[in-house]
């Protein structure tokens, strides 16, 4: 770092904290570029781990942990029993192209979305023949899922925060190599599948998927084990093949050396089937699942997440809010659904709703385990990890703070702080400790 640019933040820094401390006013958003938390918290899971008494301590008996394992495997490949598209799929895509032109989002010119074009989108789709086949197919490449079959965005209205970019309301998500598929649908142009998995549905690019044969499918389904990358863009290869892959995907366990594990990975045959790669991963990049579920592993995993940018959706195969937990939890055998709200319901949940900030606050601070706690409040979710100066923290990808309530102070990656980020901001309008619902045991059951 340059001299002057150390200066620079040091200065900013300090007004930070004074501001803060002696509650002046509030500090202009143009003058800061990262929030007062961002400086203040250090932004390391590991460092929070470090103070628990027992962060090596398994945080589920083995009973509940193979529980989850099972539950895990059943999800993994659950898709290719559905003989149609889940119920209420349908009428949800087909309303994105019925829908009146004065009440059509915005196209990547920031105008609505033309009939011409809204009507070739349509034809494209080919909802009137929707469902055209049911076939079980894997990714070989991280796919992003799409509400329509094109790359062009749909932005509810792009001079409202929160409603403009990155907010594409045609990116539903992303799905990772080695993930099982149903094929429902394909487009007029040829170029898209429409395609269902447990957690998200949704339009491909074709190249991202390869049709399945009885013999694949039962290697997938009855594996003896599986390994689960545990680092972002670590190759699989071999001397004919290399492909990069990502935390969060799961592949079937060939073999294994001193120092690698030997992995079966699928590729996209000449008329779209699939067949297998024999490759190699380092040990160091992934574990056999499960891996048991301690703070400090949890928190090894989570540093590499900090600072990633922020993807709604999965948009530029980056992640958002929930897919970081989900592909966080992947490697200790824990399936967590792909939106928040159905995230916080996977464990045993306790509701924080008809409280004060301060009960909330004292709630979670007693009964919230750090590294097994999820928090959620409409919208978004995070990883409680445990206290700074009296305070919960968490770990969370999110996108901004709200300022003036229709504007936001972009934080756009992951980042620890308390619930209350932002704070210091002129035009500050709501805490996220005021909007938040329930914490999550992570593993557990019950609703509390």
């Amino acid at each position: 770092m340059k001299k002057n640019s150390i200066v620079q933040f040091g200065l900013v820094f300090l007004c930070v904290l004074l501001l803060t401390a002696c509650g002046q006013k509030q500090i202009s958003v143009n003058t800061v570029t990262r929030i007062a938390d961002e400086a203040k918290i250090r932004q390391s899971p590991a460092f929070f781990a470090d103070k628990l008494p027992a962060k090596e301590q398994v945080l589920l008996s083995q009973e509940e942990q193979q529980k989850q394992y099972e539950k895990f495997k059943k999800n993994f490949v659950n898709i290719w029993k559905q003989t149609k598209p889940f119920k209420g799929n349908l009428a949800y895509f087909r309303s994105y192209v019925q829908v009146p032109a004065e009440k059509r989002g915005y196209a990547e010119n920031l105008q609505r979305w033309s009939d011409k074009h809204y009507q070739a989108l349509a034809h494209n789709a080919q909802y009137e023949t929707f469902p055209s086949m049911a076939r079980n197919g894997l990714v070989v490449s991280d796919a992003g899922l799409r509400l329509a079959p094109t790359d062009k965005p749909y932005f509810i209205n792009p001079k409202r925060s929160g409603q403009a970019y990155p907010f594409d309301m045609f990116q539903n998500s992303t799905l990772r190599v080695g993930a099982a598929v149903k094929v429902f649908h394909v487009s007029y142009d040829n170029a898209w599948y429409y395609v269902e998995a447990t957690n998200a549905s949704g339009w491909v690019h074709r190249e991202h998927i390869a049709f399945t044969t009885p013999e694949i499918e039962d290697l997938w389904v009855n594996a003896r084990e599986y390994v689960a990358v545990t680092r972002d863009n670590v190759l699989v290869k071999n001397e004919n093949f290399c492909e990069a892959v990502n935390l969060g995907s799961v592949l079937p366990l060939v073999s294994e050396n001193g120092q690698d594990y030997v992995l079966a990975v699928p590729l996209q045959g000449l008329y779209g089937e699939a067949h297998l790669e024999h490759c190699y991963i380092e040990k160091k990049n992934a574990v056999k699942m499960p891996l048991f579920l301690t703070a400090d592993r949890v928190a090894q995993l989570s540093e590499q997440l900090m600072g990633n940018v922020y993807g709604w959706g999965g948009m530029y195969n980056n992640r958002d809010c929930s897919s970081t937990l989900q592909d966080l939890f992947t490697p200790f055998g824990i399936w967590l659904p792909r939106n928040s709200s159905q995230q916080a319901k996977a464990g045993q949940r306790i509701m924080l709703t008809n409280l004060s900030e301060k009960e909330k606050e004292d709630r979670i601070r007693s009964l919230a385990i750090p590294f097994q706690t999820l928090l959620y409040l409409p919208g978004h979710i995070g990883l409680y990890l445990g206290q700074f100066d009296g305070k919960a923290v968490m770990l969370h990808n999110m996108w901004g703070i709200r300022i003036h309530e229709v504007e936001r102070f972009v934080v756009g990656k992951t980042v620890i702080t308390t619930l209350y980020p932002g704070k210091e901001l002129q035009g500050y309008s709501s805490s996220l400790m005021s909007r938040v619902q329930s914490l999550t045991i992570v593993g557990r059951e019950n609703e509390l």
